[in-house]
């Protein structure tokens, strides 16, 4: 992911860099710091100080592996019940020692994993250039006193420039999932589980071992979500993304939107990010369209709402994806942001790490690449979006959850629908 360390900065607070902590004038932001020597794995140029790629997180102490064990440009995710799936070469041909016999590499279980509970389904894949997957996902289907399903889904995207974030995502993701599950089964409110299991994974990260190390603790994102017969929650600190995508069968998008309003951004529909969301009478005649639920943490969004830079200035600096919220031990106090929404059509929530959004974030061209197919099968669809991110690029992790959606009652596609 993108690293919370931006090179002769140090960790990037929750103010920002440039910004005025006493909620004064913001002072200009400073100059980049002059690049350094280029990434033996990505070939992007980085700073003379940098101990990992800001790119694609590889460690620059490490020599660069053997062209011969090295990934190819492109593979296509395999699918399932074939045994495990080599990430460098898309072939389930592990052998009994741990190695691939197509490629020779050795694998790791963590490099593609699959999972699919029904309702909520998620892929997690290395990808091309990371030499270990240091995404992680959580997901559980509960079964509530009345009947009805509630469904939990947690994204953590670990960041590459601390030590061990493979563990820290793991850690992030089940504590938060298993807490957000307990909450609920006690009677708890959607947005109460959510808090308290962002909370619970927070403190898990900080406790780590190595998170004594005040400036490079262990770290990662979140993104979660907790969905109910009508309404879906969602909680993040980071730059993982939730998104509502509606089903292009129910008229919801306009085939006019193209782009989001701003990259991390939320263009979720006439409401502020952390309020609910519920579509007024209008808004359910002509369906809930497609859109980003979160806004990024990131050092481009917080100088962007300082009035510190224009869009296109912030976006273009090399600092634009660090990220100013974290879990961690050296993140300060934690305070996820939660919003609500009641969507008034059938479609699906998707959970990402920014493997995937780097690549595609419009939210309504997502939608329309994996619904109406995702209603029904979300695994093959997670798989197509881990395709698409893959074949162009696969640069960093990633990892796509998707839950299908479908209002109590609904014409179009309820519940019985065939």
């Amino acid at each position: 992911m993108g690293v919370i360390r931006v090179a002769g900065y140090g960790r990037v607070d929750a103010t920002g860099p440039g910004s005025a902590p006493d909620g004064g004038e913001a002072a200009p932001p400073e100059p980049p710091p002059a690049a350094g020597a280029a990434c033996p794995s990505c070939g992007i140029a980085g700073d003379a100080d940098d101990r990992y790629c800001e790119s694609c997180g590889y460690d620059l102490d490490i020599p660069v592996p053997p062209v011969a064990e090295r990934p190819p440009p492109r593979r296509v995710v395999a699918p399932s019940g074939h045994g495990p799936v080599c990430s460098a070469c898309g072939t389930a041909t592990i052998g009994s020692d741990g190695w691939c016999d197509a490629c020779g590499r050795p694998f790791n279980p963590r490099d593609h994993v699959e999972s699919d509970l029904g309702l909520v389904a998620m892929v997690s894949n290395r990808g091309l250039r990371h030499r270990r997957n240091e995404d992680s996902a959580a997901l559980r289907v509960l079964r509530m006193p009345d009947g009805s399903d509630h469904v939990v889904a947690v994204v953590c995207d670990g960041v590459s420039s601390s030590p061990r974030p493979d563990e820290a995502s793991a850690t992030a993701a089940e504590t938060a999932c298993a807490t957000m599950a307990a909450t609920l089964i006690e009677g708890c409110a959607p947005a109460k589980a959510t808090s308290a299991g962002v909370a619970a994974a927070a403190s898990a990260v900080a406790r780590m071992p190595g998170a004594e190390d005040a400036g490079n603790a262990p770290a990662c994102t979140l993104v979660s979500a907790i969905m109910t017969p009508g309404e879906i929650t969602v909680g993040w600190v980071g730059d993982s993304r939730a998104y509502w995508l509606a089903d292009p069968d129910s008229g919801a998008d306009d085939p006019a939107d193209g782009d989001d309003t701003l990259p991390g951004a939320s263009t979720l529909p006439r409401g502020a990010v952390g309020e609910p969301y519920e579509p007024d009478e209008e808004d359910s005649i002509r369906r809930t369209p497609s859109a980003l639920l979160t806004e990024d943490d990131s050092w481009a969004t917080r100088m962007i709402a300082l009035g510190a830079m224009t869009e296109a200035e912030a976006y273009a600096d090399r600092r634009a994806h660090a990220i100013v919220s974290w879990l961690g031990a050296d993140a300060g106090e934690v305070r996820p942001r939660v919003t609500s929404l009641r969507p008034s059509g059938p479609g699906a929530l998707l959970l990402c790490s920014d493997g995937l959004w780097n690549y595609l974030s419009v939210a309504p061209t997502l939608a329309a690449m994996v619904l109406p197919g995702a209603l029904d099968e979300p695994l093959a669809a997670a798989r197509l979006l881990t395709g698409f991110a893959l074949d162009h690029g696969g640069a960093d992790n990633i990892t796509v959850a998707l839950i299908p959606f479908n209002p109590p009652g609904d014409p179009v596609r309820g519940p019985d629908h065939d």
